[in-house]
């Protein structure tokens, strides 16, 4: 059911037939995104996204373009991410041709309307503005400006900088889009039910006919250098009523094996990110102090974190600070129990397998796969290398990529940022 295929000009397809639907999924990516622009340009690739929509070949306005989509119940949408441009639409597989033939048009003829610009970027500048109001944009803001050292790219929040975005012209977002949106750095995705032959067809009639020698630059390498120095970071926000904690360190960059990755999955499965985990069931189960703790990772070329995250009220903050602390020193001499083991491989595979019972999370594993890794793998693929992990890789992994010497402990709320509270929690930190 699962084909991968690359086009003659260099466009790579993953397919993945599913005969009892009654829809087709179609998306299309290209690897570019917010990561690739300096920080006093954030936005440009944002703002392009925008005007991808604005007119096509077969549909010279968004409102022809929305109403024939529409007009046959589906539904389409393009979005930015830090690392990836993407367009997708949902029709009937009575309309398989016309979502192929749209998002051709979309990506690769796009006629950028003069007459849109600025509707667009009053648009986009309302769209920042609004996002700049909610509590998780000043939250999100704090952190990475903490988190990272001045002028990285990765402190960028939101969709992009309200300055660049009133100055740029027709002819930059062009140039962003000449650049990214090439073949040799276009992955498709098509999920639901087709006809393979006659899918080739189309793929072959409306993608093949795009010639581009040019191939992606890649992203920025980043590397440590990157963080911040290990410190305590602390913002004072009297509407805040609780106490919003981020504890982060450096761990696996992108570039490692997909097996480590997997591996550290595990550990922060036991860590925190199920009920009966170490963390949930002391803080919340055992003394209910908090309502969550969650632990998480990011990875880009060069650099990866991990992240543990809490509220707490005023009154507990030192004690749950104190208590993750600890647990995470002792988990990374100790390394899980045997058991602890076998119940987060049981939860991560049956979770795998789950991820193929529908069609949007199908493509979800699908494209991560065809864009970040070698090949395309298939859940009990992934089961198998989950399975084949021991305590002694888990306890080796922490003890070579869990880097506690750029540890960085954000807390916003109503803790005042005093030279006292930060000497309090750093010295809380020096178990680890």
């Amino acid at each position: 059911m699962l084909k991968t295929l690359t086009l003659k000009n260099g466009i790579c397809v993953a397919t993945y037939n599913l005969p009892n639907v009654r829809s087709f999924h179609f998306r299309i990516t290209a690897k570019g995104g917010s990561i690739v622009e300096p920080i006093k340009t954030q936005g440009l690739a944002h703002f392009m996204e925008h005007m991808l929509l604005q007119g096509i070949p077969s549909f010279p306005t968004v409102e022809l373009l929305s109403e024939y989509i529409e007009s046959l119940s589906g539904t389409y949408n393009a979005v930015t991410s830090q690392h990836l441009i993407s367009f997708y639409t949902t029709l009937p597989v009575t309309h398989t041709e016309d979502a192929v033939k749209i998002s051709s048009e979309v990506f690769f003829e796009s006629l950028f309307p003069e007459v849109a610009l600025e509707k667009e970027r009053r648009v986009i500048l309302e769209e920042i503005r609004q996002g700049m109001d909610s509590t998780g944009y000043r939250l999100t803001k704090f952190f990475k400006e903490t988190r990272f050292r001045k002028g990285s790219q990765l402190t960028a929040v939101g969709g992009g900088s309200t300055r660049a975005i009133a100055k740029f012209t027709r002819e930059n977002l062009m140039d962003y889009w000449k650049k990214y949106l090439i073949p040799k750095n276009t992955y498709i995705l098509a999920i639901g039910k087709f006809d393979s032959e006659n899918l080739l067809k189309l793929l072959e009639k409306y993608f093949g006919r795009y010639e581009e020698e040019r191939s992606f630059d890649g992203f920025p390498m980043f590397s440590k250098d990157h963080f911040s120095a290990r410190q305590v970071a602390l913002r004072f926000d009297p509407k805040l009523r609780s106490n919003y904690i981020d504890i982060t360190f450096p761990s696996l960059p992108a570039e490692l094996p997909l097996k480590l990755r997997l591996q550290q999955s595990l550990l922060l499965t036991i860590l925190s990110n199920l009920s009966r985990s170490r963390l949930f069931k002391l803080l919340r189960h055992q003394l209910g102090i908090v309502y969550g703790v969650s632990a998480g990772s990011y990875t880009t070329d060069g650099l990866g974190y991990v992240q543990i995250s809490s509220e707490a009220a005023s009154g507990n903050l030192e004690q749950v600070i104190s208590l993750i602390t600890q647990e995470l020193s002792g988990f990374v001499k100790n390394g899980p129990t045997e058991e602890e083991l076998g119940v987060a491989k049981e939860f991560l595979s049956n979770r795998w397998l789950m991820l193929f019972d529908h069609p949007t999370s199908i493509a979800g594993w699908v494209e991560n796969d065809l864009l970040w890794e070698e090949r395309v793998r298939l859940p009990e693929e992934i089961i198998e290398l989950i399975k084949n992990t021991d305590v002694g890789e888990l306890i080796s992994l922490m003890e070579k990529y869990w880097d506690f010497s750029k540890l960085n402990l954000s807390i916003q709320g109503a803790v005042r940022n005093t030279r006292e509270n930060v000497q309090k929690f750093s010295e809380i930190l020096e178990v680890l």
